[in-house]
């Protein structure tokens, strides 16, 4: 059993920090997304751009966001 394999399983139970969140989600983001992560929430499109970008914090969004996109390939 490789090394890698079992650092990647391993990441799952570990929490992540808001880098490592943003980093996933620029990674898995699609056109669209956004908007959708904007209507769910109820904040505005370009708040949830700010928030994905690291310009303000609001953990709600991320978290929605990173669940979005947590089971999508890169």
């Amino acid at each position: 059993m490789s090394t890698d394999n079992q650092s990647r399983i391993g990441s799952k139970y570990r929490k992540l920090t808001v880098g490592a969140k943003r980093a996933v989600i620029a990674a898995r983001k699609r056109q669209g997304d956004g908007g959708q992560i904007a209507f769910r929430t109820g904040y505005s499109e370009s708040h949830v751009s700010n928030v994905l970008h690291g310009r303000h914090e609001n953990k709600r969004i991320l978290n929605y966001a990173y669940n979005m996109v947590r089971g999508r390939k890169n």
